[in-house]
């Protein structure tokens, strides 16, 4: 008796999931051919500012903000993925880094995080 009560709760768990989606019956319909998610579209508007970090020592360095809609998404006062505080030594540096990070937004990579590598590739540190 036992053995039967357990054959029947596994069929009826086999059953349960092994149900097939409902077929379209028109496989021609806008249903069938229109995708499950469609991508959001950015329209967000994008903006970078270059800061110097100590506005009193205009040799310590800059760091660079994105802006998304006017509202900082980004503040970054020291180079990203290098140990330390080490500050931006130009203008150019740190705007083709915050660049960057500006177009893997726009791109939705998240997080728009920088490497060591993307940085030598700018010639960060030449």
């Amino acid at each position: 008796m036992k053995n039967l009560i357990y054959f029947f709760i596994c069929f009826i768990l086999f059953v349960s999931c092994n149900e097939q989606p409902e077929k379209s019956e028109n496989p021609n319909s806008e249903s069938a051919i229109k995708p499950k998610f469609e991508p959001k579209q950015n329209t967000a508007n994008y903006k970078t500012q270059l800061f110097l970090v100590d506005s009193l020592n205009p040799k310590a360095g800059f760091g660079y903000n994105v802006l998304v809609d006017g509202k900082i998404f980004v503040h970054q006062p020291s180079i990203p993925s290098i140990p330390g505080n080490q500050t931006f030594s130009s203008k150019e540096k740190a705007e083709l880094v915050a660049n960057l990070v500006m177009l893997k937004l726009k791109n939705n990579i998240m997080p728009p995080s920088v490497s060591k590598n993307e940085l030598d590739s700018l010639q960060i540190f030449k």
